[in-house]
């Protein structure tokens, strides 16, 4: 990538990664397009070339700018000795509506990535990805789900609440919600699982 491209006022810095954010979130790596790219933010494609070198670049590049800006974020809200599994969900979730603010199709973004079948792309990204994957990962490993200690259950609820976090976060996205309500609609789903779950009848921990 051109260095140059952090000269840039930071206005044009942040709409410019904005639109590839998007559009690679919203079409994956193959049938993402800089056309797309120039029509959503008004740069020229000579430009996008020049700071990037390549779609490739670009994608590699905000890749990489969204690990970073996630993990400094969650390294100011995650509580690394919280135990509670529903509370450190919370946080990482605020998280999630907060980097929306400035950038809102980050945390989709980082989602499609996972899913990323194009090897060049995924294997110039793969330090990153292992880097973000294992953070959360150390966040979430020593939680206690209350006294629910079936493992098949537990990966239930935590799958369940993945899916309904992601999937509020894209509907709010799309209705372009401001990130306090987002949190609000999550924090409610989070309380309500949290509820169904301790208040479960005690034969009910076995799967």
């Amino acid at each position: 990538m051109n260095e140059k491209f952090f000269d840039l006022a930071r206005e044009k810095q942040d709409r410019m990664i904005n639109g590839a954010i998007e559009v690679f979130a919203r079409n994956g790596y193959k049938h993402a397009s800089t056309d797309e790219m120039v029509k959503a933010v008004g740069v020229s494609k000579g430009l996008w070339f020049h700071y990037f070198g390549s779609k490739e670049g670009i994608y590699v590049f905000v890749y990489d700018y969204c690990v970073k800006y996630m993990l400094l974020e969650l390294s100011t809200v995650v509580d690394e000795n919280e135990r509670d599994f529903f509370e450190v969900i919370g946080q990482i979730s605020l998280v999630k509506t907060k980097v929306g603010k400035n950038y809102p199709y980050l945390t989709i973004f980082l989602e499609e990535a996972v899913h990323e079948t194009e090897q060049e792309v995924v294997a110039k990204t793969a330090g990153a990805r292992k880097t973000y994957d294992e953070r959360i990962e150390t966040y979430l490993k020593m939680t206690e789900i209350g006294n629910i200690v079936d493992k098949a259950k537990r990966e239930r609820i935590k799958k369940l609440l993945d899916y309904t976090i992601s999937s509020i976060i894209r509907e709010k996205t799309e209705e372009k919600a401001g990130s306090d309500a987002v949190f609000r609609e999550i924090k409610a789903y989070i309380d309500l699982v949290k509820d169904m779950a301790l208040n479960l009848p005690a034969g009910s921990y076995t799967g």
